[in-house]
């Protein structure tokens, strides 16, 4: 059967209904939707990601990006798309380990509106300053803030995110009262931190490495188990007497009801294009660590990191706002 006696067939047959969901979904375009701004080190991963995948498929992949509530729009339009394999989600761990936590309102259930397929990216969160605070670590922050009570405010890429709670358990271990300015993503934050009118700001490490080395902001602390590499002389919060890790990474999720043979390809085929020597390296220049985790993999780092976080949010003494 010739490529276009194929089309003309597979459309008879979709028109009547007929058409299996794996070949329907590979016959029209794949849509990932990252559900925050455009301009992000997460962005730019989603946009490689659908580069790549375009090439190995040949088949169109676009980007959407569905903005707003910290993510939980787009997760929203995920959860409501066709379950055949031609909508995913390419969201932050957030949206399903903490945001259950610490929001009533989610609009979604983590656990079981969505198939996890592949984890791409890890990272670590960064807790800086403007360059017009004079604190060059988390204690010397603290004293700060303590005799500047008008510039008790910190920045995030929204309500329920990991850089947020992590701010409230320094906030929280140093007796500090801050208020909350929750941004569309570090993009929208960064002409406010560098001005100098947001004085802290906390986000993925990879978004503001290029800021803190070119002088234009101050990394005091990462939110890891270790030190990064790339910035070996940083202390992570424990090291600075904060005891919370919240580790950040990027995941590509389906509908829940994607029948297993599409889900079982899409895992194949995101793990083939991630794993392109370009594609690593430049997850590596923006300051990511590639994971390329398997399904089962990302249900278990999910689950995992979903009970930790509950324990961690009772202790920041979180409140939803």
């Amino acid at each position: 059967m010739s490529a276009l006696t194929r089309r003309v067939v597979l459309a008879g047959l979709a028109s009547f209904g007929m058409l299996p969901p794996l070949a329907r979904s590979q016959e029209q375009a794949l849509k990932i939707v990252y559900p925050y701004a455009a301009g992000g080190s997460g962005d730019a991963i989603a946009r490689m990601m659908a580069e790549q995948l375009q090439k190995n498929l040949g088949r169109s992949v676009i980007v959407e990006n569905k903005t707003g509530a910290g993510g939980r729009i787009g997760a929203q339009v995920v959860k409501e798309s066709p379950p055949d394999g031609s909508t995913l989600l390419f969201g932050a761990a957030a949206l399903f380990t903490l945001q259950p936590h610490v929001l009533s309102n989610l609009g979604y259930d983590p656990l079981a509106d969505f198939a996890p397929v592949s984890r791409i990216v890890k990272f670590d969160q960064a807790l800086v300053v403007s360059s017009q605070v004079p604190a060059r670590s988390i204690k010397e922050l603290a004293v700060w803030l303590k005799s500047n009570p008008d510039e008790a405010a910190f920045g995030s890429p929204g309500v329920g995110t990991g850089a947020q709670l992590a701010v409230l358990k320094f906030a929280r271990t140093f007796g500090i009262e801050l208020r909350h300015l929750p941004y569309r993503g570090t993009p929208a934050a960064l002409p406010d931190l560098l001005a100098g009118r947001l004085p802290i700001y906390v986000a993925s490490s990879a978004e503001l490495i290029e800021h803190h080395r070119n002088g234009g902001i101050r990394i005091l602390a990462t939110t890891g188990g270790a030190r990064l590499g790339m910035l070996p002389d940083i202390p992570t919060l424990k090291e600075s007497g904060v005891d919370i890790e919240a580790p950040g990474w990027f995941a590509f999720y389906a509908p829940v009801a994607t029948p297993p043979a599409v889900l079982q390809r899409l895992e194949k085929e995101i793990a083939a294009a991630a794993a392109a020597p370009a594609i690593q390296a430049r997850i590596a220049a923006l300051g990511f660590q590639p994971t390329d985790t398997t399904t089962d993999d990302l249900k278990r780092v999910q689950r995992a990191e979903f009970d930790a976080w509950a324990t961690v949010v009772k202790a920041t003494g979180f409140k939803p706002e």
